[in-house]
C-alpha cells in the first residue's frame, strides 16, 4: 500500500512539473510578443551560420539557406560590423547570432519595395557591373543605416534612375569586400585641394556625386 502511494505521489509531481514548464513557455511567448520580436528576417545568402555568439572564436550552431526566415531578437555592432540574435525555425528553435549581411529584416524589406514600386512600370536606362565591392542603399546618403547590404565586385544590376548629389564627407563606411583590407585615401575636400592648388578647373564632379 506505501509502495502504491508513493508510486501516486511521484505521478502526480511529475504531471505538476509538466504543467508548470506549459505554463511558464506559454507565459515567456506571451512576454516575448509583448516587449520584442517585432521583426523577422530572411536569408539572402546561399547559406549562412547561426553561431553561439559574434566573435571570431564562436561554434557554429546551425546552417540556414536562402529563404528561411529567423525570428530576430537582438542585435549588436561588433567591430563595425552589425550582427543579429535570431532565432530559428527549426524543431529545437535554435537560437543565436548571425551577420547582418546574411539576411534581411521584413522592415527593410518593406522599405525596398515600396521603393521598387515606384519604378515597376519603368524600362532600364542601362546596365552596370561593379568594379569593387559596394554596399547597397535605401538613399542616396553615405550613412550606414541605410545600407541593405553588401554587392561583391563584379555583380552586375540594371540602372533605373540617376541624380548628382552634393559632395560630403563621408563616414567610416568599410566598402572593402570582406578579408580585404580598405585601401586608404585623401578626403574628398582634400582631393578638390589638391587640384585647385594645379590650376585645373573646377569640375561638376568635385561638388557632386552621381548616384
Amino acid at each position: 500500500m506505501n509502495m502504491k502511494l508513493l508510486a501516486l505521489i511521484i505521478l502526480l509531481s511529475f504531471a505538476g512539473t509538466q504543467v508548470g514548464c506549459s505554463l511558464f513557455g506559454s507565459t515567456v511567448d506571451d512576454v516575448t510578443n509583448i516587449f520584442g520580436l517585432t521583426d523577422t528576417a530572411t536569408v539572402i545568402a546561399k547559406t549562412a551560420q547561426i553561431r553561439t555568439s559574434y566573435a571570431v572564436v564562436a561554434a557554429d550552431l546551425l546552417e540556414v539557406k536562402r529563404g528561411e526566415r529567423l525570428d530576430v531578437l537582438d542585435q549588436v555592432d561588433f567591430e563595425k560590423i552589425l550582427w543579429y540574435r535570431v532565432r530559428a525555425r527549426d524543431e529545437a528553435k535554435t537560437e543565436g547570432w548571425i551577420e547582418a549581411q546574411n539576411v534581411i529584416t521584413s522592415e527593410v524589406l518593406e522599405k525596398s519595395k515600396k521603393l521598387a514600386e515606384e519604378f515597376k512600370d519603368l524600362p532600364p536606362q542601362a546596365a552596370g557591373t561593379l568594379r569593387a565591392a559596394s554596399n547597397l542603399r535605401l538613399a542616396s546618403d553615405m550613412t550606414p543605416e541605410n545600407i541593405l547590404f553588401k554587392l561583391a565586385n563584379g555583380s552586375s544590376f540594371e540602372i533605373m534612375d540617376w541624380k548628382f548629389v552634393p559632395k560630403e564627407e563621408a563616414p567610416d563606411v568599410d566598402d572593402a569586400a570582406k578579408g580585404e583590407k580598405k585601401k586608404g585615401k585623401r578626403t574628398r575636400n582634400e582631393e578638390i585641394e589638391a587640384a585647385r592648388e594645379e590650376g585645373e578647373p573646377e569640375k561638376i564632379e568635385d561638388k557632386y556625386d552621381i548616384w
